[in-house]
């Protein structure tokens, strides 16, 4: 079995922070077995799980948002953490979104300006998707597994369809 590796990300409740993280992470799954258009899901997962801790985390210089990623060739496991601002039941609202967007697609009727379908799209693009919520913090738990892995690319290399570098 490959070996795991694992990094730790740790940044301020604040956006500016968010899509760097989120290219860095997808850029190295893409080390790890992903294709593009995994590591382009896995940009959108990362971007929606810590825009959401951000959101409703908890305000103030000293809060962070914690990310821990796992990696194996074709396999990632990713935790974000923050504490919580405003207690709510985040499965209670997850299921409460589902069953508003299901209405709206049986409906017909699609309102594009209703939030809440952030962990919907994430959940269709992970193979896992946990929640914990205990009276300090939020913690969610994602794995996301390579449909094939491919050969990591070069050094230097990239993943083919983002050269934001160039």
């Amino acid at each position: 079995m490959a070996r795991v590796k694992e990094i730790k990300i740790q940044i301020p409740v604040d956006y500016i922070f968010v899509p760097g993280v989120r290219i860095c992470i997808a850029r190295i799954a893409s080390h790890f077995g992903f294709n593009d258009r995994e590591t382009y899901q896995i940009e959108t997962v990362v971007d929606e799980v810590c825009n959401n801790a951000i959101e409703h985390g908890k305000p103030g210089e000293d809060k962070k948002v914690i990310l821990n990623c796992k990696f194996q060739k074709g396999r990632m496991e990713l935790m974000v953490k923050n504490a919580i601002g405003r207690k709510f039941d985040i499965r209670e609202v997850f299921e409460r979104n589902v069953r508003l967007f299901q209405e709206e697609i049986s409906s017909g009727k699609i309102d594009p300006f209703r939030r809440g379908r952030g962990f919907i799209i994430v959940q269709k693009l992970v193979d896992k998707l946990d929640i914990k919520t205990t009276p300090h913090d939020t913690t969610v738990i994602i794995l996301k597994k390579a449909s094939k892995p491919q050969k990591a690319p070069k050094p230097g290399e990239g993943n083919g369809n983002r050269n934001r570098d160039k």
